[in-house]
């Protein structure tokens, strides 16, 4: 009987232990940080796990703090007073430099096109995984709740022209029409989904391959 009982006390150990392994524990706590929403959408849950109750939402282009991070990938923060989690893969680092003395709008749109900056280059694409030029453009524009058309060409015909500065549209032909558009960082570099390189990067338009395709900067 005593054998038994061991037995069972040790079959129940060993499941307890298992169970805490299962589990995601925090990592070791990072400092906390300002990251970016870099979806339409994103559930603030109260488990790090799909599975955990949905406390709210963030859209696409909020800045949030956050004070560690999972070992399956979400940060954690807080919400309403309550410990909270996000999933991590969502989301972008803040670029507190990028967007240092933009407008509100600018540094919105900035922060945002910065947060895409690796994603594929799919001509057609719209977003949130892949973009073309004007997919691009248009996705990060809606984290403003501003509407643009689907093409380069009308994108530039629904703008009004303006000086490039910080989340404006910059434009650019290949010799007949608009053909390409990105958006300004400042008044010479851009973001763009740029299908040479087959991703969203960041480049000059002054200058080099772009520099004599300019045509002009347009603003809503």
């Amino acid at each position: 009987m005593k054998v038994s009982l061991w037995i069972r006390l040790f079959i129940l150990v060993t499941l307890v232990v298992s169970s805490w392994s299962s589990v995601p524990q925090a990592t070791k706590a990072a400092s906390v940080k300002k990251v970016v929403v870099s979806v339409d959408v994103l559930n603030i849950r109260s488990k790090a796990t799909v599975s955990g109750k949905k406390l709210g939402q963030l859209k696409l282009g909020q800045s949030v703090t956050v004070t560690s991070k999972t070992s399956n990938n979400w940060y954690r923060l807080r919400y309403q007073g309550k410990t909270a989690y996000i999933a991590a893969m969502y989301t972008k680092s803040y670029n507190k430099k990028a967007t240092a003395g933009l407008s509100k709008t600018g540094a919105t749109i900035v922060s945002v096109a910065e947060g895409l900056k690796g994603r594929p280059y799919v001509f057609g694409a719209t977003g949130p995984t892949s973009f073309d030029c004007s997919g691009f453009t248009s996705y990060v524009y809606r984290a403003l709740g501003k509407s643009l058309p689907r093409t380069a060409a009308s994108q530039y015909a629904a703008t009004k022209r303006t000086a490039p500065a910080a989340g404006d549209l910059v434009f650019f032909t290949h010799g007949s029409g608009i053909q390409h558009v990105g958006i300004a960082v400042d008044g010479s570099t851009m973001i763009n989904a740029n299908s040479y390189y087959g991703q969203v990067v960041k480049e000059s338009f002054r200058g080099g391959y772009w520099g004599s395709r300019y045509v002009a900067a347009g603003t809503l």
